[in-house]
């Protein structure tokens, strides 16, 4: 019997994949904030602690504009093994706007609860 109501799956995931993207730049800078790291150690770092799962294809591209925009800065240095590897660290410009983001992202929470509590339809 088919249903006249779309499957949730695919439309679910595709938003969450959208929120991911969207929070992205802030959840960089904040594990930046803590210290300097390369990028797949930052990739598996934010996954481990926070469950997001994110690829490299997503995250290099991302980290490449924000060194353009001055939120980050990169370095190399020699890895386990010799191997150079890039190094991301937060620049006092990223500091400034990682506190313009918690700020913005305190109020998007905050109306998101405040619709939830009170109901989405008044």
């Amino acid at each position: 019997m088919a249903s006249d109501v779309p499957a949730l799956e695919e439309p679910l995931a595709r938003w969450e994949t959208q929120l991911r993207k969207g929070v992205l730049e802030l959840v960089i800078l904040l594990a930046l904030t803590q210290r300097e790291q390369y990028g797949f150690e930052l990739i598996t770092g934010i996954a481990k602690r926070s469950g997001l799962e994110l690829s490299e294809g997503t995250v290099y591209p991302l980290l490449l504009r924000m060194a353009k925009e001055g939120m980050i800065q990169s370095r190399f240095a020699e890895g386990e093994g010799g191997a150079p590897r890039k190094y991301y660290s937060t620049t006092p410009h990223g500091g400034r706007m990682l506190e313009a983001m918690r700020v913005g992202w305190s109020r998007l929470v905050a109306s998101v609860e405040a619709l939830s509590t009170t109901g989405a339809a008044s």
